[in-house]
């Protein structure tokens, strides 16, 4: 009970039970009246019961060894409260998982009545607790470590099949992994795809390499170099009448390889090397 007797600000540390684990001593100072007047009664009252400082406003309480629980003072809407905390607490209340008051009294009876050593079935329920925690850990932990291999040995195995394509195919027909072969065969396409692709990007990108045609009204509108013409299909340069011929049997967006692409159904691009004006 707080009496008038009892020191405003108590040296709890001259108490036998109190200790210091944590906190540098020179912030000991800094702990609030109201936490020590608190761990005073306590720990005067429970001389059996250790007080171990963890941070300059909470306490960690233990009978025996066992871990009893938490008292302190932390925020609690807008202000400081003291603050009493343990697993019994934290399931009895749902919202909260501690018991929060402004007043000592009612701190240390709350201390009085949940401040106990762990019944055979909460031991049982922790240690389940405990235990499934642990296990999780390990398994997430042997995931992760067994993902970081997998993904060596993939980066490895990809390398060596590259290396020996035509035996891998050999293994992949005599399995008959007709999904991978036609996985390959269509990797391989793409490659020549792509290759083409770059081919007219690069082109595109130097006026010497390309001439740009927009079809209208029957005519072709030919940009080589910074020189534009109108044509029609008699006066069309050959080199460009072949590779436009060609271009045209294709949907657009589509390319062909050495030749060009055609971008729309009116708009090609044709590979063309140009030192001079088209003639």
């Amino acid at each position: 009970m707080i009496t008038d007797t009892q020191p405003q600000r108590p040296d709890i540390f001259a108490l036998p039970n109190v200790h210091n684990i944590e906190v540098n001593p020179s912030k000991l100072e800094d702990i609030p009246v109201r936490v020590c007047r608190f761990v005073w009664v306590l720990a005067k009252e429970y001389p059996l019961w250790t007080f171990k400082v963890v941070g300059w406003r909470t306490f960690k309480v233990f009978k025996d060894g066992e871990e009893l629980g938490q008292i302190g003072e932390e925020w609690y809407g807008s202000k400081q409260a003291i603050t009493v905390r343990n697993d019994r607490i934290a399931q009895q209340n749902e919202r909260k998982n501690a018991y929060h008051t402004q007043d000592i009294e009612k701190a240390v009876l709350r201390v009085k009545k949940m401040f106990k050593p762990m019944t055979l079935l909460e031991r049982m329920n922790k240690a389940r607790t405990d235990a499934n925690a642990v296990l999780l850990r390990q398994y997430r932990g042997a995931n992760r470590n067994t993902q970081v291999l997998r993904n060596q040995m993939d980066q490895s195995l990809m390398e060596y099949a590259y290396a020996h394509m035509g035996q891998y195919m050999m293994w992949l027909k005599d399995k008959q992994d007709l999904t991978m072969l036609g996985v390959i065969e269509s990797h391989e396409k793409s490659k020549v795809d792509m290759q083409t692709i770059e081919e007219a990007q690069k082109a595109f990108d130097d006026k010497h390499k390309h001439a740009l045609i927009v079809l209208a009204d029957g005519k072709y509108i030919v940009k080589v170099l910074d020189n534009v013409q109108l044509y029609d299909d008699t006066t069309l340069p050959h080199d460009l009448r072949g590779k436009l011929g060609m271009l045209k049997l294709v949907e657009a967006e589509q390319m062909v390889t050495g030749i060009g692409c055609r971008v729309s159904d009116e708009i090609f691009v044709v590979l063309h090397e140009s030192n001079a004006e088209t003639k």
